[in-house]
């Protein structure tokens, strides 16, 4: 039953965009729905790894879509380990390392597991960052090492460097990634999102209290405070770019923050005041927006001072987004979408 609601979802939907999505208003943009990967689960979260799309799926565990063709690779529902089974419980976000071949998975207000990924398996490693982990960043450093930033709801924002540790005992392998170096730094705020280019700057959305802005001279060096800005509303997650922050503020829309309003200034542009925005993806010149039960709305954002609204077409459900080559995949309640902007 389940599945014929999905394909009837998904039929609906097609024809939504066929004969409603098309905006009148020739200054708008359009889309196209290229095509709906149907997860089992809500689509929370999802990471790129070569061609495929490897999505955080809510109870349903991790789910990995190719591409290319958008077919399921392969589901998991949960992972061994100690020789137990264990079922994912409420998978939200999910993160990856290419050059180490690892995933990272992070279910709602819990830590942070690692696993050796393959396109057949994943293989349990070990529990990293705390049971209050809300978001979190990393990259590769080198060989058999990464740095991993986290919004830690409790503590602040924490970092550390991590190597590959392996041991041998009564002929017996066990590999896990041990911290060293890196620390917390408290923050007043509830730190909710964060988001790093990894070598200049840390920013982190902080709830009532705003957006907080840190300087790095380099990947895993110790963050030093630029300032804070109140955002209206509570900032949930930010995206960092080169000129500034744009930050998802719930109920408040969303703002952008250049980066000189650390130091002194405090100023901010809103937009989307009309609108519940829980995330916001860029890409050059766009900015996608997800706005819930309204779907996602789409802005020019060639002035980033003055973002302008191309339209908002309503895919279901959306919780984030990703661009990916020119277009952009979007987690919704129905799974997760492949959708063409035309401007």
């Amino acid at each position: 039953m389940i599945a014929i609601k999905k394909i009837i979802f998904s039929l609906i939907t097609v024809l939504i965009f066929q004969n409603c999505m098309e905006p009148n208003h020739e200054d708008l943009w359009s889309v196209n729905i290229n095509s709906v990967m149907q997860t089992n689960g809500f689509a929370r979260d999802v990471t790129i790894y070569g061609d495929n799309a490897i999505v955080a799926a809510g109870q349903s565990g991790v789910q990995v879509w190719n591409l290319n063709s958008n077919s399921l690779v392969k589901s998991f529902l949960g992972y061994e380990e100690g020789g137990t089974f264990l079922e994912f419980d409420d998978l939200a976000v999910i993160g990856k390392d290419l050059e180490n071949n690892l995933i990272f998975v992070s279910e709602s207000n819990e830590d942070v597991k690692i696993f050796h990924y393959t396109e057949d398996s994943i293989i349990y490693r070990n529990t990293i960052m705390s049971a209050r982990t809300k978001d979190f960043v990393s990259f590769w450093s080198n060989t058999d090492q990464f740095v991993m930033y986290s919004a830690d709801n409790d503590d602040g924002m924490k970092w550390h460097y991590y190597n590959l540790d392996s041991t041998s005992s009564f002929g017996i392998d066990f590999i896990e990634w041990t911290p060293y170096g890196g620390s917390e730094i408290y923050t007043p705020g509830k730190p909710l999102g964060i988001d790093s280019d990894g070598f200049s700057n840390i920013v982190m959305a902080v709830d009532q209290l705003g957006v907080e802005l840190y300087s790095i001279d380099s990947l895993g060096a110790d963050p030093m405070l630029v300032g804070r800005v109140d955002t209206e509303g509570n900032a949930e997650k930010v995206s960092l770019i080169s000129s500034g922050v744009f930050v998802a503020c719930d109920n408040a829309g969303a703002s952008y923050i250049p980066k000189e309003s650390f130091n002194n200034s405090k100023e901010l542009f809103r937009f989307a005041t009309d609108f519940t925005v829980d995330h916001i993806a860029v890409n050059n010149d766009i900015a996608a927006l997800s706005i819930g039960s309204k779907g996602i709305a789409l802005y020019d954002i060639s002035n980033p001072k003055s973002p302008v609204e191309k339209g908002v077409f309503p895919v279901g459900y959306s919780y984030m987004s990703l661009f990916w080559n020119d277009d952009l995949l979007v987690c919704t309640r129905e799974g997760l979408q492949r959708i063409s902007i035309n401007k």
